[in-house]
């Protein structure tokens, strides 16, 4: 017998031993005649019957009446218990106990439900680890460490504060934006791509678009390892092929990646380098990591399928198995500091000199280029009577009336940030001034107007 990890996330819900990833189901359910089906042939009906299938029941969990997103069901909790329990049911004789690994978003009235949900299923919990804790094994000295990642529904973010052990911050969270969303958008792209280059498209039936859907996640996998991948879907009894390239979709993706780039930059401290998890649902997405390099002075992780139900097993033994269950915000660390980043040697009393790239000439704003020359540039929401200004004429939320200052002095490009809402240069906030660079990026407001640093050369 054996300890198990389960881990909700509606993406995908883990089973883990410790090594191995025993079981990932998806968090779906099918309601037909009276009887509820869940998992993969959940998902592989979602498409043809979508009126009877429901994946939000994970994201609300809850006895509200109508909480389950499908008529003949009375809550959300009753499709929940149905998954937890056909999974459990596949390893119950092969585990005594198991360490539930939860989202750091679930409410104290959620957990409470889900652990009555096990209860009732007759799984034996041992504890509930908050997923962050249970993925941030080891420690990063002197950076600043971050967890991302994403269900169905939600995109989320924790701080984590490193010591003799790791804990976690509240987490941070983006609802309504989720990888179901990111699914569809990028199934419509590649169907489009199909009626472009044969005429045929995949949404014009419901079979042929669920099977578009279920073939969806190995394509992705093939674009995140290759520029390029040939696609192809059965019809008229042919099977049609169209290639496809990466940039293709993450023209569609852009949003979903701008919005996790935007909450890893607000959840920066100031000076600090940083280190971010990614899930493996987020770091197998193609194109996320090269868009994540926009971070300046930080390194991007990309966790494997079941990190965090497996690194949180190699602590079981500190884990006291008492009468009530509890939730685990802390853990000690269960792997070696990773290294010191490497940086060049510094050479003693050697000046300092810049690199030999023309300084700045001007920043872009929406095509147009403005020189910074002279008075400088204000840049903000509303005009001024002796400035000149850049007014960023959406006004998204954040922007103060003047937001920040460019100015030349001793020959560079400086930014002084004026607001309360902050500045970022690169995804990095600003503290104070910040000296800019051509090919620099200035971002104010949320989700935020961006504003090219260039030199025009005469």
């Amino acid at each position: 017998m054996q300890t198990l990890a389960i881990e909700i996330n509606d993406a995908g819900l883990v089973v883990a031993d410790g090594t191995d990833v025993l079981a990932v189901e998806p968090g779906y359910a099918l309601v037909e005649n009276g009887a509820v089906t869940t998992g993969l042939p959940a998902y592989g009906q979602a498409r043809v019957k979508p009126r009877q299938v429901s994946n939000s029941f994970w994201a609300n969990l809850s006895l509200e009446e109508g909480s389950a997103g499908v008529e003949g069901v009375p809550h959300s909790a009753e499709l929940a218990y149905e998954q937890l329990g056909a999974l459990w049911r596949k390893f119950a004789n092969t585990a005594d106990e198991v360490l539930l690994i939860v989202p750091g978003h679930y409410r104290q009235a959620q957990l409470g439900l889900l652990l009555g949900l096990a209860e009732e299923c007759r799984m034996p919990v041992r504890a509930m680890v908050e997923a962050a804790v249970a993925a941030s094994h080891m420690p990063y000295p002197g950076r600043q460490l971050l967890y991302a990642d994403a269900g169905l529904h939600r995109v989320s973010l924790t701080a984590l504060v490193q010591g003799d052990d790791v804990s976690a911050r509240p987490e941070q969270g983006l609802d309504a934006t989720g990888l179901a969303d990111l699914t569809d958008l990028l199934a419509r792209r590649v169907a489009e791509i199909f009626v472009h280059v044969s005429r045929f498209d995949p949404f014009h039936d419901a079979r042929s678009e669920q099977l578009l859907y279920d073939r969806l996640p190995e394509w992705l996998n093939l674009l995140h390892e290759r520029s390029s991948a040939v696609l192809s879907l059965p019809h008229g009894g042919d099977e049609l092929a169209v290639e496809v390239e990466r940039e293709q979709l993450l023209n569609v993706a852009l949003g979903f990646y701008k919005a996790l780039l935007q909450l890893i930059a607000q959840a920066r401290e100031a000076g600090s380098s940083l280190v971010v998890q990614l899930s493996d649902r987020l770091a197998r997405l193609p194109g996320l990591t090269d868009e994540l390099a926009r971070l300046d002075d930080a390194e991007v992780v990309g966790l494997v399928p079941g990190h965090a139900a497996n690194a949180a097993l190699k602590s079981l033994r500190a884990i006291d198995k008492g009468e009530q269950v509890k939730l685990l915000r802390r853990m000690s660390w269960r792997a070696e500091p990773a290294p010191a980043p490497e940086t060049a040697p510094a050479i003693a009393d050697a000046p300092i000199t810049r690199a030999s790239t023309a300084a700045p000439t001007h920043v872009v704003y929406r095509g147009v280029a403005y020189s910074v020359e002279g008075t400088g540039l204000l840049i903000g929401r509303s005009d001024s009577d002796n400035r000149r200004v850049i007014v960023v004429d959406d006004q998204p939320g954040g922007v103060s009336r003047s937001h920040c200052e460019l100015k030349v002095s001793d020959g560079e490009l400086r930014l002084r940030d004026l607001s309360s809402y902050g500045t970022f240069v690169n995804e990095r906030r600003v503290s104070g001034e910040e000296t800019l660079q051509p090919a620099d990026i200035i971002r104010i407001g949320s989700p935020g107007a961006e504003i090219q640093v260039v030199t025009v050369e005469s």
